[in-house]
C-alpha cells in the first residue's frame, strides 16, 4: 500500500512568515535611517537652522570680543597682541568713533571694510553686506556677510565700534534633501531585497545542486533536508518522488528480466525441437508431435506478448473502454460455463452461488476477461491441493460485488502486497512445463506467468472499482471485486 507522508509546516517556521518578518525588519531599518537622515538634514542643512546657528555664534563671539577689546583699550594695551579665537571664515573690525581702524582680523577686503565703515554709525544691529569677490577658480561672484554691530562703551561713552561678521551659508534645498534620501532608501531596499532573496533561496540552491548530482543510475540518494518549512516539505516531496522513481526503475528492471525469462523458455524449447527435427530422422507422427509442440510454445509466447501489450497500452492510456450497460450475472455464468471443462480436467468442482441481476457500466470484453482470469487463477492454484472454486454475486448498497473463493493452499501474508505486481508468482518453483500443460477453453495457457492478476487489477481500477483479497494458509483464498452499480430504477425503466 502506498504511503504518503505529509510534513506539517507551522506558522512560526513558515518561509513566508520569516520572509515577512525579515522584510519588516529591513523596512523598519530603512524607515529609521530615512527619518533620522531627514531630521539631521532638517536640523543642520535648512536655512532657518543655519541662520539661527550663525546668529547665535555672532552674538556669543561679539560679547567675548567686546569685553576683550574694552579691557585692552582701557589698559592701553596694544591691540595687535590680543588673541581672539576666530573661526576660519569669521572676520572682526574695530573702529574708532570717527570711523578709523583700530584693529582688523580675518579676510577683510577693502570693499568690505568700506561698507563696514559706512554702516558702523548705526545702532546695534544685524546687517547683511554683499561684496563682489574673485574666487580661487577665477570667476567672479558675490559673497554675502551677516554682520553684528556692537558699540564698545565705557559707561555711557562709546570708545569704539566692533563689527563681527560671518559669510552666509547657502542651505541645501529641501527637495534635493528628499531626492538624496530617497535614492539612499532605494539603494538600501535593493541591498536588503537582494540579501533576503539570497537567504530565502539558499535552500533551493542546495536542493538544485543535490538534484543535479542524482542520476538515473543512483536513485538511492536523498536530500534529507531537516527543515520544518515549505522548503522542508519540498525536499520531503522530492525524496518521496525519488523513492517512487527508484521503485519504478526496479520494477521496470525486474519486469524486463522476467519478460525476457518467460519468452526465452518457449524460444529455447522451439529451438531444441527444430534442431532435433533437423538433425535426426523421424517418422511422420514424430514430426507431427514436434510441430504441435512448436505450435503450443508459439501460442504461449503469443499469450505473453498480448498480455504485455495490454498492460503497456493500459499504462499509456491507449486502451479506451467501450462502456455500456452490462449484467454481471450473465458474464459470470458465461465464464463459469466456459471454464467448466478446464475445472473438470483439473479435478476441481466449479460451483456458483447466488447470481442476481447486477447492472454496471463497463466494457463487457474486459469485464469478461477479469472474470475469466480470477476463476482460472482459482482453478489453477486449487488443483492438486483443494477441491472447490465458488463464484457468487452480491449487492451491497451502491456496489455490485463479485466473489471468487477457493479452498486451495492459500497465500502467505508476506506475498499479499505484491500479488498484483507483474510477473510476481507466489510459488516461484512452479515449472511451466510440469504444471498443467493443457490449454484453457479460452485458448490461453494455464501455467502462471504473473500477468493475469495485474490485468485484473487494471480492469477493476479502470471501471472505478475496488479489488480485495483475503487468504489463509491451508484454508484457501477469497478474491472480491466491487464495481459501481447502476441504479435499479434505471433498469426497471428500461424493462418497462
Amino acid at each position: 500500500m502506498k504511503r504518503v507522508h505529509h510534513l506539517h509546516v507551522s506558522l512560526t517556521s513558515s518561509v513566508r512568515t520569516r520572509l515577512t518578518l525579515w522584510y519588516l525588519a529591513v523596512m523598519a531599518l530603512i524607515i529609521v535611517l530615512f527619518d533620522g537622515g531627514l531630521y539631521v538634514s532638517q536640523a543642520f542643512l535648512n536655512s532657518d537652522a543655519a541662520q539661527n546657528r550663525q546668529e547665535t555664534q555672532l552674538y556669543q563671539d561679539s560679547q567675548h570680543f567686546e569685553q576683550t577689546y574694552k579691557q585692552a583699550l582701557l589698559a592701553g594695551q596694544a591691540l595687535t597682541s590680543l588673541h581672539l579665537n576666530l573661526s576660519s571664515q569669521e572676520m572682526a573690525l574695530l573702529l574708532r568713533p570717527d570711523g578709523s581702524i583700530l584693529d582688523r582680523r580675518g579676510s577683510l577686503t577693502s570693499g568690505l571694510i568700506q561698507q563696514l565703515q559706512t554702516s558702523a554709525g548705526q545702532d546695534p544691529a544685524m546687517i547683511d553686506l554683499t561684496v563682489p569677490q574673485r574666487h580661487a577658480h577665477g570667476w567672479w561672484g558675490d559673497d554675502t556677510y551677516r554682520v553684528l554691530i556692537t558699540p564698545v562703551l565705557n559707561g555711557n561713552v562709546r570708545i569704539a565700534t566692533l563689527l563681527v561678521g560671518l559669510p552666509l551659508t547657502h542651505p541645501f534645498p529641501l527637495v534635493a534633501i528628499w531626492i538624496i534620501h530617497g535614492i539612499m532608501a532605494l539603494l538600501l531596499a535593493a541591498i536588503g531585497g537582494y540579501w533576503l532573496a539570497g537567504k530565502a533561496l539558499r535552500p533551493v540552491k542546495m536542493i538544485t545542486q543535490m538534484a543535479n548530482e542524482i542520476n538515473a543510475t543512483d536513485l538511492r540518494r536523498r536530500l534529507h533536508l531537516k527543515r520544518r518549512d515549505e522548503f522542508g516539505a519540498l525536499a520531503a516531496t522530492f525524496d518521496q518522488m525519488l523513492a517512487r522513481l527508484e521503485a519504478a526503475f526496479k520494477r521496470q528492471t525486474r519486469f524486463a528480466a522476467d519478460a525476457s525469462h518467460e519468452l526465452r523458455t518457449p524460444l529455447t524449447i522451439i529451438d531444441l525441437d527444430i534442431h532435433r527435427a533437423l538433425t535426426q530422422m523421424h517418422t511422420a507422427e514424430e514430426y507431427r508431435q514436434v510441430l504441435q509442440q512448436i505450435q503450443a510454445e508459439n501460442e504461449h509466447m503469443t499469450y505473453i506478448v498480448n498480455n504485455l501489450l495490454t498492460l503497456a497500452r493500459a499504462d499509456t492510456g491507449q486502451l479506451v473502454l467501450q462502456r455500456q450497460e452490462v449484467d454481471l450475472s450473465d458474464l459470470a455464468l458465461a465464464s463459469v460455463e466456459r471454464l467448466l471443462s478446464f475445472a473438470q480436467q483439473s479435478h476441481v468442482a466449479l460451483s456458483t452461488g447466488e447470481l442476481p441481476e447486477l447492472l454496471v457500466s463497463g466494457d463487457p470484453q474486459y469485464l469478461s476477461r477479469m472474470l475469466m482470469n480470477l476463476i482460472e487463477n482459482g482453478i489453477k492454484y486449487t488443483s492438486g491441493t483443494g477441491t472447490r472454486v465458488h463464484v457468487e454475486l452480491a449487492c451491497e448498497e451502491s456496489w455490485a460485488v463479485l466473489r471468487v473463493q477457493d479452498d486451495g493452499p492459500g497465500i502467505a501474508e508476506e506475498h499479499l502486497p505484491y500479488l498484483f505486481e507483474r510477473f510476481y508468482r507466489v510459488d516461484k518453483a512452479r515449472s511451466r512445463r510440469a504444471e498443467q500443460p493443457d490449454s484453457t477453453p479460452g485458448g490461453q495457457e494455464t501455467e502462471g506467468i504473473g500477468l493475469g492478476l495485474a490485468i485484473v487489477q487494471w480492469i477493476v481500477q479502470a471501471h472505478g472499482g475496488q479489488l480485495r483479497v483475503e487468504s489463509t494458509i491451508g484454508a484457501g483464498s477469497l478474491f472480491e471485486v466491487r464495481l459501481p452499480r447502476l441504479r435499479q430504477e434505471k433498469s426497471n425503466m428500461t424493462d418497462s
